[in-house]
């Protein structure tokens, strides 16, 4: 499915909106302003336990200090789009959008979570070294390059789970990246207590290639990690 990006004519901020029955769910570049909902999402009790030990307790500091990070991700692709790359079709170096929104009637948009396509740092290995030295070869490929290992991660705020809609969001934001990133191999992974994140990858057509036993530290528990993966039909 290729996903083409449109544009807000006020402030020119690029996005892509999900299909019917989503059509009122956009995914846009993160703003600063996600600051306070995004802490309020992930720590809620039905999103916290599965983000991982990479958190800790999320506080609004930590929250700007990844938000600056990743906007400034999405900011360079979307100069990339602006200074040609559109009218050439790709490639580009990354996805200029990630955070999702919901359209209200009085034409406020709400930030309901986040998925992000990014490519792969590999972060369920645990050796520094090997981490960084498959990370830092992935990142030295090209734009385009078939062989770019890309990894698909997300949450959704409790408010909306269970309608489908994450299914639907990695769909969209696989469609684009097969186009515009020419995207052909997404890493991804799920905690064994999470079924439902496992559900949107596999409706999507990712396999489980492994799985770690009692891979992640989350508190006091050692929690078993599914990698997840999907690579594109030859």
């Amino acid at each position: 499915m290729s996903v083409a990006l449109q544009y807000n004519l006020t402030t020119g901020e690029p996005f892509l909106r999900l299909p019917p029955p989503f059509s009122n769910i956009i995914i846009t570049p993160p703003r600063m302003s996600d600051v306070e909902p995004s802490v309020a999402i992930m720590d809620d009790p039905a999103v916290a336990p599965f983000m991982g030990n990479r958190l800790g307790q999320y506080t609004p500091e930590k929250a700007e200090r990844w938000l600056a990070k990743v906007k400034a991700q999405t900011d360079a692709v979307v100069e990339e789009l602006r200074t040609g790359a559109a009218e050439t079709g790709g490639p580009v170096s990354g996805c200029p959008v990630r955070h999702i929104r919901e359209e209200r009637a009085d034409g406020t948009e709400v930030y309901i979570g986040d998925v992000g396509l990014v490519r792969s740092g590999w972060p369920e290995v645990h050796d520094v070294e090997e981490r960084t030295r498959l990370a830092s070869a992935n990142n030295a490929l090209p734009a385009g390059d078939p062989n770019i290992a890309w990894h698909i991660g997300y949450y959704l705020a409790p408010s909306h789970h269970g309608r489908g809609l994450m299914t639907v969001a990695v769909k969209t934001m696989m469609g684009w990246g097969i186009a515009w990133l020419k995207a052909r191999y997404i890493r991804s992974s799920a905690f064994e207590d999470n079924p439902g994140s496992q559900k949107v990858l596999l409706k999507n057509g990712f396999v489980l290639v492994d799985t770690l036993v009692e891979h992640v530290q989350v508190g006091d528990t050692k929690k078993t990690l599914y990698l997840i993966e999907w690579t594109a039909p030859s």
